[in-house]
């Protein structure tokens, strides 16, 4: 397969043993521990529990039967992952967590912080399997910004590629724009570790948690879930000034898709000309555009991006695949990026499902080619 062929997964996923927290952490946190467990709230089934919340563990995972085993097995065998991605013409993928976005809810902060280091230590490791092809996103707890950067170091020296915190603030802590946390951006910078906003690691709750009665609200708060990074990217690191102080710190909006940023740059360009010199805001110190050279979007399926074409630079909009969740693109990935982007222009299309993220993680793709046409033929004989 010659390189123009391969897809690079900006997006993809693991889902964590099930015992992965409960060996490093039970005898510490004991029922607090995230862990799997056979009733929430008097429902029985196979759930998830977060630490704070529960999830069904099946609902989350793409196919029934022989195609969810499959996928179950490459969520935890990095060779199994690399078979399916041979399969499916995926090169690279940059590998996010699933269990560990919702324990970002934990309240516990001693224990969000230990699941945080169990987690990047694991992945660490299982990208080890094909360094050339297997990156890892860390996760990051923001409560304690010294610890923070601290595991930031720890976890650059492992080789991970980014650096995912909480989407946003909590309510009890300062908001991000305050230099209580300039350090963490200030080091995330210096080491060229995006930072990244995933969904689902904010304050907004995901439906996937609510169970019974409470799904009658899952409307609502999905949209909250879906739209919880537009504020963060205007409050905090535009009109909040950080990426004024650190102007080469790279974010990535992961999950939110792409077609929402027209309407955000519009109301974004509005308040810094119009309504924010009318109430004494204190503005960016250069126009929108600039800002956003920096911030990646991550997309999957969004059939609207070509109507972002010449708001958003189609430069910083990045691909994933989703594995091995519901709604991932796996085992006809070329074939669900055509659907969603085919009108747009080859060689964008080219940008978004590989350039873009090999430029965004410092990908080899020489390595990287080596490495999938040595399994080809180890898999060939």
């Amino acid at each position: 397969m010659a390189a123009r062929d391969w897809l690079i997964s900006a997006d993809s996923h693991v889902i964590e043993p099930a015992d992965l927290f409960v060996r490093a952490l039970g005898r510490r946190y004991g029922d607090e521990t995230p862990r799997s467990i056979p009733e929430w709230k008097g429902r029985k089934g196979n759930f998830y529990f977060t630490g704070y919340e529960a999830y069904i563990t099946e609902a989350l995972v793409e196919g029934k039967g022989a195609l969810q085993r499959k996928i179950l097995r490459a969520s935890t065998d990095p060779y199994a992952r690399l078979d399916c991605n041979d399969e499916d013409g995926i090169l690279a993928e940059i590998i996010n967590p699933t269990a560990m976005l919702y324990s970002m809810r934990i309240r516990n902060w001693r224990l969000a912080q230990d699941c945080c280091r169990v987690f990047n230590d694991w992945l660490a490791e299982h990208c080890t399997a094909d360094p050339t092809r297997l990156f890892g996103t860390a996760v990051i707890f923001m409560e304690d910004v010294d610890w923070a950067v601290a595991e930031l170091e720890r976890i650059a020296k492992k080789g991970m590629v980014g650096a995912m915190i909480n989407c946003d603030a909590r309510p009890e802590w300062p908001r991000y724009r305050d230099p209580h946390y300039d350090k963490f951006w200030a080091r995330a910078e210096a080491l060229g570790i995006p930072v990244v906003l995933h969904i689902i690691t904010g304050n907004a709750r995901d439906s996937f948690t609510m169970h019974g009665e409470e799904r009658t609200e899952a409307p609502r708060t999905s949209w909250y879930l879906l739209t919880e990074a537009a504020p963060v990217l205007s409050a905090e690191f535009v009109f909040g000034g950080i990426l004024d102080r650190f102007p080469k710190l790279k974010l990535v909006l992961s999950e939110y898709e792409v077609s929402w940023l027209v309407y955000w740059m519009f109301r974004a360009v509005q308040r810094q000309k119009q309504l924010g010199p009318a109430i004494g805001m204190k503005m960016p110190k250069r126009p929108i555009k600039d800002y956003m050279r920096n911030v990646y979007h991550g997309t999957v399926d969004d059939p609207f991006v070509d109507r972002a074409l010449g708001v958003v630079d189609m430069k910083t909009v990045v691909w994933g695949s989703d594995f091995p969740h519901a709604r991932c693109t796996y085992p006809n990935s070329h074939r669900a990026v055509k659907r969603a982007f085919g009108k747009l222009p080859e060689r964008t299309l080219r940008d978004i499902t590989f350039a873009n993220a090999q430029r965004l993680y410092a990908i080899d793709v020489a390595a990287a080619m080596v490495s999938a046409r040595t399994r080809g033929r180890r898999a060939a004989e």
